[in-house]
């Protein structure tokens, strides 16, 4: 690939966040995941804490396309959709520049039209319970049930975020070129097996 871009999907304490900022290391180029928000930030208004504590949240009155195209003389875009707009925006811009590695913000649905490699990754419940434990300290009172609680409602507002804001399936395999699950292989044999990916794409 000339452009080599990498956008990944992840389930919440899958470890979709370390694979990337491996695979950066490895290829040596760019990884974006909180910049992101830093950068619509600096273009904005909005002030980076606030970006991350709403971003990738569908919004409270889920709209469909249609329902907005026939009241589009009423309709106002929300604090989501907005996020949602800036962030397009600065994801677009950062392909434009390079090679990079992007986490989530629905990359692979804003990239779709450039020439990128989508991951997905996902894990059992029981892998992510335990890798939550190890790496979030300040969940480090939770039992396996709240975390489990936890992930699930993380989760929730990432499906409804992607399923709202792209009209396809979270996790559908047909949206990535490469679905990896990390209770099978772990993040370091993740990172391996994308990079042997690489290396074979014609």
């Amino acid at each position: 690939m000339e452009k080599q871009i990498i956008t990944i999907g992840r389930e919440f304490g899958s470890g979709g966040r370390e694979i990337g900022l491996r695979l950066a290391e490895e290829l040596g180029i760019p990884f974006y995941d909180k910049e992101i928000l830093r950068r619509v930030s600096e273009k904005g208004d909005l002030h980076e804490t606030f970006l991350e504590q709403n971003e990738e949240k569908a919004p409270q009155l889920l709209v469909s396309s249609f329902e907005r195209f026939m009241v589009d003389t009423y309709y106002q875009p929300s604090l989501s959709d907005t996020i949602f707009v800036e962030q397009s925006k600065v994801i677009r811009e950062i392909a434009a520049e390079g090679p990079c590695v992007i986490v989530g913000r629905c990359g692979d649905y804003i990239l779709e039209d450039e020439q990128c490699v989508k991951l997905f990754i996902s894990a059992s419940m029981d892998y992510k319970i335990s890798r939550k434990h190890s790496v979030a300290p300040e969940k480090e009172d939770y039992t396996d049930a709240q975390m489990e609680k936890y992930i699930k409602d993380v989760e929730k507002q990432r499906r409804k975020y992607y399923e709202h804001y792209t009209g396809r399936k979270w996790g559908d395999v047909a949206n990535y070129d490469l679905c990896i699950r990390t209770d099978k292989i772990g993040t370091e044999g993740a990172v391996k097996l994308v990079l042997d990916y690489l290396s074979n794409i014609k």
